[in-house]
């Protein structure tokens, strides 16, 4: 992570990383580069943007407003806040997220081989001993009784929030990363699951040069 982009995180997202965290970043973007150039986590079309469309983007759910008062309410109490990211491939934004908060709890799950061997190998690389790993199918698990459950490129809403149900604690929460056009998957998902309250939609932009809005749309049971 260069200082540019050390820079635009602190700016754009109130995260200050200190210089452990920025080591801990560079060393996983080269396993990360490593990894790919034999097993592919993403596109190789996708590398040049690794920063803008994957880190800062996973990132982003700084900007939701009860994310970092959630983490600290409940730390002050000695409990860590337990954060669920289901189907998360390369790491987006499961060891994103585990890097930039210590005191954050991550379960990373994902039904693929070779992209659980990327998450421990980062986990024992970085030593991220606030991440655990799932392997499996996320319906196969008992409830893990998460804080938040997130989902970044899985599916439609409506087809995926059961499994956000089934993992979330009482009260908790589900933050799907989505692109701009989500509210035809919003009203799908309020169709076919009744008596859910309407989300809230938390817009925000990608910092590249070609216009790319995101949305985190946040459900809470």
């Amino acid at each position: 992570m260069n200082k540019e982009q050390i820079k635009i995180i602190k700016e754009k997202l109130g995260i200050e990383l200190d210089t452990k965290q920025v080591l801990a970043f560079e060393k996983w973007e080269k396993l990360f580069l490593e990894y790919n150039s034999h097993t592919n986590l993403m596109s190789r079309n996708e590398i040049p943007n690794l920063f803008e469309k994957h880190i800062y983007d996973s990132l982003s759910i700084v900007l939701w407003d009860k994310f970092l008062p959630l983490l600290n309410a409940k730390n002050d109490y000695g409990f860590a806040v337990k954060l669920m990211d289901i189907g998360t491939g390369g790491g987006f934004p499961s060891v994103i997220l585990a890097l930039a908060f210590p005191e954050l709890t991550v379960i990373a799950n994902d039904s693929r081989q070779k992209k659980i061997k990327f998450i421990e190998l980062a986990k024992e690389n970085l030593e991220l001993e606030n991440l655990k790993i799932l392997y499996g199918r996320a319906e196969d698990f008992p409830c893990q009784n998460a804080d938040i459950v997130t989902f970044r490129a899985v599916g439609k809403i409506k087809d995926i929030l059961p499994l956000a149900k089934r993992h979330a604690a009482q009260g908790g929460k589900a933050v799907f990363y989505k692109a701009k056009d989500v509210q035809t998957e919003i009203s799908e998902a309020l169709k076919t699951h009744k008596n859910l309250k309407a989300p809230d939609i938390v817009p925000y932009s990608l910092p590249i040069d070609v216009e790319h809005d995101r949305n985190l749309v946040i459900f809470e049971f």
